[in-house]
């Protein structure tokens, strides 16, 4: 099988009445492409960790699906080229004794 393509998308949403911005990050979230979701303070409103088989699986999801959502108002879309470390573990070839020393 064949690596998949990972990505963090920004969204800038429109919080509704009475849920804010729960009912979209709850539809976003729904979405099998969509590893997860939070809400941020800052620029945006939701960040999104997906995945895909591809490049242009992703750019597809994002544009057919994502951003044709009612109250979505713009996506960010940001390709992970290389993993160092992930979830407190870094990656093949890439130790923590590689890191650099602090000196006082």
């Amino acid at each position: 099988m064949a690596q998949q393509v990972h990505a963090v998308i920004e969204l800038k949403i429109t919080p509704q009445r009475d849920c804010g911005f729960g009912k979209i990050a709850e539809r976003v979230a729904r979405f099998a492409q969509v590893e997860a979701c939070f809400l941020m303070s800052g620029g945006y409103d939701l960040l999104v960790f997906a995945r895909g088989d591809s490049l242009q699986d992703v750019a597809h999801f994002v544009a057919a699906e994502l951003s044709t959502l009612d109250g979505v108002l713009s996506t960010a879309t940001h390709f992970m080229l290389k993993t160092y470390k992930a979830q407190g573990v870094f990656a093949e070839g890439f130790t923590d004794d590689d890191r650099l020393s602090v000196s006082p």
